[in-house]
């Protein structure tokens, strides 16, 4: 896997909500996404997948990327990577009430 971390000064919680708000409707894997939160935000997750998570959501919400984000259909391919990939290496820690929490959110339910 890739190494992440640089990317991890640029997330925030308000980052991250600021960019899903906004951008909602053209991300076409936010439930990934909010899964990684989700996985993040629980006291069980171990440090070390809390970093991986850090580092692929301030990748999320950096300004700038590899293919900006506004360029349709090909601008949020680059997001997507990192996000599936850092999935793929913490897979075993995501557990179903995070993925819970994502459709909750998603079907407009408070979590």
């Amino acid at each position: 896997m890739e190494d992440y971390a640089p990317y991890a000064r640029h997330y925030s919680d308000r980052g991250f909500w600021s960019v899903v708000r906004r951008h909602h409707q053209k991300i076409p894997f936010l439930r990934d996404a909010l899964g990684l939160y989700f996985c993040l935000k629980d006291p069980a997750t171990p440090a070390w997948v809390r970093i991986a998570i850090i580092g692929a959501l301030g990748y999320l919400v950096m300004p700038v990327d590899f293919l900006p984000d506004f360029i349709p259909l090909v601008g949020w391919v680059d997001d997507a990577a990192v996000v599936a990939s850092v999935i793929a290496y913490i897979r075993s820690r995501i557990r179903d009430r995070h993925w819970e929490q994502a459709d909750a959110w998603l079907q407009g339910r408070t979590v």
